[in-house]
């Protein structure tokens, strides 16, 4: 049987390009889709602003992340830490003389968390002792009895207790604190705190006395002392404890004095 020729052109011309398509066509391998390049999140930040009760911004205030990240505010009060992984962080914020202030922060990949945080000055200032001895800045700051204080602490004949060590003892009672010095015992009663020391005897030289602030405020007999529930520990820049005749300053001297406490409560 023959073959009509224009049967026989048409099975050429498929085949033929079919030919022609297979040799261009890529590898199999070649075909399959390319994976796209992985999209990674840019890290968060964590940023803001420390500012005191006025609003105003807090210069060189430390920012700790986890307690290892650190960043110091510029004059403006603002920070920066970049880059943060995302996660739960503990910040803390600290600057000396005010209250540090901890926190947490959730960030995600990417994020950008931006806040305000408000740092207050702390409730205890540094001991006049400390800070007023050393500086000639401070001269009009200075409250009139530390000179005296300062000298007599020289001195060594008493027991002296400055800010820094009222706040150390946690003690709530300024008997416990006059307490501190040897020989010298206290017993609470009922609205009173009794002092007692083996100096101060029966007859002559048998007087305890509290001063506060250079004006004597209570003598006592027996060691008994209501004033002294007048006058607590948060109260109280200085104490200065004497025992004995020999010990106690001149200014402050009776001659039935076995024991005189002072206690000062002026800042300035």
């Amino acid at each position: 049987m023959t073959t009509p020729l224009a049967y026989v052109r048409r099975v050429a011309t498929i085949l033929s390009t079919a030919v022609v398509a297979a040799l261009a066509a890529p590898p199999v391998a070649a075909q399959q889709a390319v994976p796209k390049a992985e999209v990674t999140a840019h890290p968060a930040i964590v940023s803001g602003r420390i500012v005191a009760p006025d609003k105003k911004g807090i210069e060189d205030v430390e920012v700790l992340l986890d307690d290892s990240v650190r960043a110091v505010t510029d004059r403006k009060g603002y920070f920066e830490i970049d880059p943060v992984p995302a996660g739960v962080h503990d910040v803390l914020v600290r600057k000396m003389g005010l209250v540090p202030v901890r926190f947490r922060v959730a960030v995600t990949a990417g994020d950008l968390w931006d806040g305000t945080i408000r740092m207050d000055r702390a409730a205890q200032a540094l001991p006049a002792v400390v800070v007023l001895e050393a500086s000639k800045a401070l001269k009009n700051f200075r409250p009139p009895w530390i000179d005296g204080f300062v000298e007599r602490r020289r001195l060594g004949l008493g027991t002296f207790l400055d800010r820094i060590d009222i706040e150390k003892s946690h003690l709530a009672r300024t008997a416990n604190l006059i307490a501190r010095a040897p020989g010298v015992t206290t017993y609470q009663g009922f609205g009173y705190d009794e002092l007692r020391s083996p100096r101060c005897g029966m007859g002559a030289g048998s007087k305890a006395m509290v001063f506060v602030d250079g004006i004597k405020m209570e003598t006592s007999t027996n060691g008994r002392f209501v004033s002294l529930n007048d006058y607590m520990p948060a109260m109280l820049w200085g104490i200065e404890v004497f025992r004995g005749r020999g010990s106690i300053p001149p200014q402050y001297d009776d001659p039935q004095a076995c024991l005189v406490i002072l206690l000062w409560t002026n800042r300035r």
